[in-house]
């Protein structure tokens, strides 16, 4: 059975809760009835919400209601009659519940279908079925204590008793001859089994069925309800899921060195103390945690050496052992190969001091260490570097290395230089003052961005350079700068349909009405079409065919194409004489056009000059009197005119004039307007009608003139008749009336906008 509360949250998706709420505040309802019998004063904790209330006042009525129909069951089973006060609280529903009863027994009693007709309440039909059970079965058992053959009880049965053996679990339907049909009540499917009755999941099987953000879809059997997901409470003002600050409730349990941050649905703990340098916070844990910097990138160590984490810091430890040397390039440890008078320490080559070992020079002579080297002067030598003292002047004189062979030039021309001397190096090489030797010159790094153009990269040789052109250039004649490759001239590029070439590339382009594929060398058409659809500015207002490279605009019946070869002009086919009925008159509308039959009412004929217009036969007032004279129109017209439904009302625009009129101008006249209206007819069963209310009725500034224009935008396709009614008096006497019928035909398209093609239109 649907309860009150399940019936109530089916109809109406406004009655959410707190899933984890509404059972405990339903029960608490409950059991307010059962140990007071009444449903005022529910006793509820001071912070129970506003849904808990509502809950708990809806079990309560509830179960009050349940016990009342329970009791006019027992009254109808006992007394059989119902006499009860419907006045009580619950008497209602109790008289209901009894009558229903009483119903089913009354079938039962007179061999009748045991099903109820369509319109019983929930209740009554809980009522009516129970009876009509508790009855069937006794009458059940005392059949079978006659026939102990079942088939044969079946063959005795009557037609609206065959339901009792039926087994249906909710509605049996016997339908005569060999056929019983079971049902299922709202909310439930047949089952298998042809008698059984399922419930339906509306939460898997309908979708959003629950639309409201932040809700849930829950099943109940034979309904469902829409409840908050937790974190969420059900706000009235605005028919809504809220999320519920459990900061600002002070739900959280966040510690003392935290701060409370809600977010949708829940909340987090923000640590307001920072961790220091080294550490960060852990977003999930609140938890300082080490920072480690050598997995972040975040150290300093560079390439010599490998970053070694520690707690709250980290070090720098050397890649390369003693005596070893790191390849920038390869970053592998290689052994160094330090030249003659020199040692590695920490991957750098050091000076050996050769002076450290005894014996390297005469007794009268002494140890001078120099860079890579050494040499002997005599001890008391007061000369400079590359100088000594001739014994003879007492005066330091020049030391000719490149004469007596202390040089280091090897096969390169020696030059003695006063105190000291150089070497004459080859192309490629220069003389290192401090070594005393020729060196490698990297060109590369000394003359780095000139020795090569800034297309190619430079290459350092042994006692020269090598310039490499880099992908899109080769090298020109001078081995240094580098040409641009044309890969459109060479038909080496692989381009749908156009190529530009650009420095050190090439650059597909495609024809207008194409764009470049993902793969950067085929062309892909453009669907205009799809491409401006719905964005408010169509490129066509008829219907858009895409074409290889472009598009094409098409209109529909009643439209013709315009110069631009996009706008949609209206055919006016009034001008082609498409009405040719003697009393017919042409209407132009949007996309078509209508022809209307002018009917004169009785005693009225067309007017010979216009074939809108229907004036009065003269011997219509031989029988009345003048007063019953002048309340007969001397004229009844017809005007006509067309819109697109949905014309923009607005602010700017508050109205359209539909048409104008005007009436005697002359000082001693006066006009009386009134405007009815007669019909709208709409032409597609989902149109509204237009009302009255729709049009307005004003005074215009000329003298007894009127405008009826439109106050809101009308949907289409309709027709509208409006009758507007002028009194002429003269002199404040009134004097003769006219009718004129103002029809209105609403077009189904919208202004500047056309329909696109339906199905039938374009077969």
């Amino acid at each position: 059975m649907v309860s009150l509360l399940q019936m109530l949250l089916f109809i109406k998706v406004k009655a959410f809760a707190n899933a984890s709420e509404l059972p405990h505040c339903c029960t608490s309802g409950k059991k307010h009835f059962e140990q007071s019998s009444s449903c005022t004063e529910i006793n509820l904790n001071e912070t129970a919400s506003t849904t808990c209330i509502l809950t708990a006042s809806i079990c309560c009525m509830d179960t009050l209601l349940e016990h009342n129909c329970i009791h006019g069951m027992k009254m109808a089973e006992n007394e059989d009659q119902c006499s009860l006060n419907i006045d009580q609280i619950g008497g209602v529903i109790r008289k209901e519940c009894c009558e229903c009863c009483l119903l089913a027994k009354e079938l039962l009693r007179n061999d009748k279908n045991c099903v109820a007709p369509n319109g019983f309440g929930a209740k009554c039909l809980q009522s009516f079925y129970q009876c009509c059970s508790e009855d069937a079965e006794s009458k059940h058992v005392l059949l079978h204590h006659r026939y102990e053959n079942h088939s044969d009880l079946v063959g005795l049965l009557s037609v609206g008793d065959r339901c009792i053996l039926a087994k249906c679990e909710h509605v049996c339907t016997d339908r005569g001859g060999t056929t019983v049909e079971c049902s299922c009540r709202p909310g439930y499917e047949l089952g298998p089994d042809g008698h059984s009755c399922i419930d339906i999941n509306e939460c898997d099987t309908w979708d959003s069925v629950c639309p409201l953000p932040n809700s849930l879809c829950l099943n109940t059997p034979g309904s469902f309800s829409c409840v908050c997901l937790p974190g969420f409470y059900w706000s009235d003002i605005g028919s809504v899921c809220v999320d519920i600050d459990e900061c600002l409730l002070l739900a959280d349990d966040c510690l003392e060195n935290q701060r409370c941050l809600n977010t949708p649905g829940s909340f987090k703990c923000i640590r307001i103390l920072s961790c220091g340098t080294g550490y960060a916070l852990n977003s999930d844990t609140e938890q300082c945690i080490d920072v480690d910097e050598c997995n972040l990138g975040s150290h300093d160590c560079g390439p010599l050496y490998q970053c070694r984490n520690t707690q709250g810091s980290y070090r720098c430890d050397p890649k390369c052992a003693e005596g070893e040397l790191m390849n920038p390039r390869t970053g592998e440890c290689t052994s160094m190969e330090c030249p003659t008078g020199y040692k590695s320490n920490r991957g750098r080559c050091e000076d050996v001091n050769e002076c450290e070992v005894k014996g390297r020079c005469m007794q009268f002579e002494e140890c001078i260490n120099t860079p890579g080297s050494f040499r002997c002067q005599e001890r008391g030598n007061l000369c400079a570097n590359g100088y000594r003292m001739d014994r003879d002047t007492g005066i330091c004189v020049d030391i000719n290395e490149c004469a007596n062979g202390t040089h280091f030039c090897g096969d390169k021309q020696c030059i003695n230089l006063l105190g000291s001397y150089k070497c004459r190096c080859s192309a490629g090489f220069e003389f290192n003052d401090t070594t005393k030797r020729c060196e490698d010159v990297d060109e590369c790094k000394k003359f780095a961005g000139y020795v090569c153009s800034l297309h190619a990269t430079c290459k350092n040789t042994y006692g020269s350079f090598k310039c490499h052109c880099k992908a899109g250039f080769k090298i020109a004649k001078d081995a240094r700068n580098c040409e641009d490759i044309d890969e459109c001239s060479l038909g080496v590029a692989n381009c749908a349909q156009k190529c530009i070439n650009i420095p050190g590339s090439y650059q597909c382009i495609c024809e207008h009405g194409y764009r470049l594929g993902t793969d950067g060398f085929t062309c892909e058409d453009i669907d205009e079409c799809s491409l401006w659809a719905g964005s408010g500015d169509d490129i066509c207002m008829g219907r858009c065919i895409n074409t290889p490279g472009s598009y094409k605009c098409q209109c529909p019946t009643g439209y013709e194409i315009q110069e631009d070869g996009r706008t949609c002009k209206d055919v006016d086919e009034c001008l082609k004489g498409e009405c040719q009925g003697r009393d017919q008159i042409c209407v132009n509308t949007l996309g078509s056009f209508k022809c209307h039959v002018i009917r004169c009412p009785p005693n009225y004929v067309h007017d010979r000059n216009y074939k809108n217009r229907c004036n009065r036969l003269n011997h219509l007032c031989d029988s009345l009197t003048e007063e019953e004279c002048k309340n007969h129109a001397i004229r009844i017209s017809w005007e006509f005119t067309s819109i697109s439904k949905q014309e923009p009302i607005s602010s700017r625009r508050t109205s359209i004039t539909l048409f104008t009129v005007r009436g005697p101008t002359s000082p001693s006249s006066s006009v009386q307007f009134e405007l009815k209206l007669k019909s709208a007819i709409p032409e597609k069963f989902y149109v509204l009608p237009a009302v009255r209310r729709n049009f307005l009725l004003q005074k215009s500034e000329e003298k007894n003139g009127a405008i009826i224009a439109l106050r809101d935008s009308l949907d289409g396709p309709q027709e509208i008749i409006l009758e507007l009614i002028l009194r002429l008096s003269i002199d404040g006497v009134f004097q003769s009336k006219y009718i004129a019928n103002l029809v209105i035909n609403v077009a189904p398209n919208r202004r500047q906008r056309i329909t696109p093609f339906s199905e039938s239109s374009t077969s």
